[in-house]
């Protein structure tokens, strides 16, 4: 029970960079549960059969045997994925960092489908606006919504 306390521990310091509201969860045998948020800087040793956990607000001392389980809670809410604009040339829209398989679909104005691009297994979808008629057009994909118009 140590040695993957220990781990996941020291693997706390690398996710703590990365976390908005990171947490280590206790659960002891008696069904209380612990939440020791990593903005307080806990720091936890081991003394005999003792885990200790000492922090900036107070210092707990848990019983090894007492303990059921922990888990490690990330909650990234504040991260939002990084999307790319899609590039516009010679008559194409090309959408970059889409899942294999995704579709890129055009829809007129009035909301009729016209065409599909699946996304090739780079990620790449690529729109060709040549053979579509003058006029306004909707392209959607799972990460955009645009807007264009075909001159």
């Amino acid at each position: 029970m140590k040695y993957p306390l220990i781990l996941i521990l020291s693997l706390l310091g690398t996710l703590s960079t990365f976390a908005v509201d990171a947490s280590i969860v206790i659960m002891q045998k008696s069904g209380n549960k612990m939440v020791l948020d990593l903005s307080s800087n806990p720091s936890i040793t081991f003394s005999g059969e003792t885990m200790v956990i000492t922090s900036n607000l107070t210092t707990i001392t848990i019983p090894l045997a007492d303990i059921d389980n922990y888990t490690v809670n990330d909650e990234t809410a504040g991260i939002k994925p990084v999307t790319m604009e899609p590039q516009y040339t010679n008559g194409h829209v090309v959408f970059q960092g889409l899942a294999q398989g995704a579709e890129a679909r055009v829809y007129t104005a009035d909301g009729r489908l016209v065409s599909r691009h699946p996304a090739d297994a780079s990620g790449h979808a690529d729109v060709s606006l040549d053979s579509l008629p003058k006029g306004s057009y909707i392209i959607v994909t799972p990460n955009n919504k645009m807007k264009i118009i075909n001159k």
